[in-house]
C-alpha cells in the first residue's frame, strides 16, 4: 500500500508540473494540461487498477486489512477486486506439519522423559479472519507449539515410565485429545500427532537395560532347567525301558532252558577258533560226557 501512495504523489506532482500556464488578455491566468500530464494520469490510473486486483494462491484464505482494520469477509482462492488502499494477507488453510524438538516432561514415577513431537493441524477457513486478527501469521509459534508442549506434559504425568512404553498408543491418543481441546477454542483442528525419538535419562536407560538383561538371564535359566528336567526324564525313561527289556529277556531265557540257551547264544557269536590254552579239561561251549 505504501507504493500506492508513492505513485499517487508522483503522479499528482507530474500532473501539476506539466500544466501549461497561459496569460489571457484580460489579465487572467489559465492552466492547460500538457501531453506529459495526460500520460502521467493514465499511468497512475493503470497502477491503481493493478493494485485493486489480488490473487489468492491455492490452499490459502485472503485477509483484507485496511488502515489496521481486519475485514471479516475473507477472500477465497483466485483473482479478486479489492480496495486499493487495503493490503491482503494470505493465510494457509492446508494441513500443516510442525515439529517440537526435545520436549521434556516428568512421569508418574518421577522419571524424566524426552521426545520429539510431530503434529499435523489446519485452521478453520471460516474463522481465518478472526485467527489472523488475534495472532497474525505467526500462529504456530504463538499458539500451536506452546499447547503441544503443555499437552505432552499434562498427559505424561498420568503414566509411569514403563506405561509410557507399553501403552504408547494410548498416550499418543491422550495427547491428541488434550491438544484438540485446547486448540479447538482457537478454531485450529488437530489431525494427528506422533512421538519420535522417545527416551529417558541416561541413568534410567541403563537401569532399564540391566532389568532387561536380568529378565532375559532368568528366562534363559528357566528354559535350561526345563530342558535338563526333560532330558533327565528321557534318560530315566530309557533306563526303565532297558531294565524292563532285560527282565523280559531274562524270563524268556529261563523259560527256554537257562544255561543251554546262554551257551547257544555264545556259540552263535563264536568265530570258530579254539583258544591255544584251555584251563581245565573242558572244551568251551561243549559239554563232554
Amino acid at each position: 500500500m505504501s507504493l500506492f501512495f508513492i505513485a499517487i504523489f508522483l503522479g499528482s506532482l507530474a500532473f501539476v508540473i506539466n500544466y501549461t500556464i497561459h496569460f489571457a488578455s484580460d489579465g487572467t491566468v489559465k492552466f492547460y494540461p500538457s501531453r506529459c500530464s495526460l500520460i502521467s494520469t493514465v499511468l497512475v490510473s493503470f497502477y491503481v487498477l493493478l493494485e485493486s486486483y489480488v490473487i489468492v494462491p491455492a490452499g490459502h484464505i485472503g485477509i483484507q486489512v485496511t488502515f489496521g482494520t481486519v475485514n471479516q469477509e475473507t477472500l477465497g482462492e483466485g483473482l479478486h477486486l479489492v480496495n486499493p488502499l487495503s493490503s491482503v494477507q494470505n493465510l494457509d488453510v492446508r494441513l500443516v506439519s510442525a515439529k517440537l524438538a526435545g520436549s521434556a516432561a516428568g512421569t508418574k514415577d518421577l522419571q524424566q522423559v524426552h521426545t520429539d513431537i510431530v503434529v499435523n493441524y489446519r485452521i478453520s477457513g471460516d474463522r481465518a479472519a478472526h485467527i489472523y486478527k488475534e495472532f497474525g501469521l505467526d500462529l504456530q509459534d504463538k499458539v500451536v507449539m506452546p499447547f503441544v508442549n503443555e499437552s505432552f506434559k499434562a498427559i505424561t504425568a498420568h503414566y509411569t515410565s514403563e506405561e509410557l512404553i507399553t501403552k504408547r498408543d494410548e498416550v499418543s491418543a491422550g495427547i491428541k485429545q488434550e491438544l484438540s481441546d485446547k486448540l479447538g477454542k482457537y478454531n485450529i483442528i488437530v489431525s494427528d500427532i506422533s512421538l519420535v525419538n522417545f527416551g529417558f535419562s541416561a541413568e534410567y536407560q541403563k537401569a532399564i537395560e540391566a532389568k532387561v538383561i536380568a529378565t532375559q538371564s532368568k528366562l534363559q535359566a528357566e528354559q535350561d532347567l526345563a530342558r535338563i528336567e526333560v532330558e533327565a526324564k528321557q534318560t530315566i525313561a530309557k533306563a526303565e525301558g532297558r531294565a524292563k527289556a532285560i527282565q523280559i529277556e531274562t524270563a524268556a531265557i529261563n523259560s527256554q532252558g537257562g544255561q543251554s540257551y546262554v551257551q547257544l547264544k555264545a556259540i552263535e557269536k563264536w568265530s570258530g577258533n579254539l583258544p591255544t590254552t584251555v584251563a581245565g579239561s573242558t572244551v568251551p561251549f561243549i559239554n563232554i560226557k
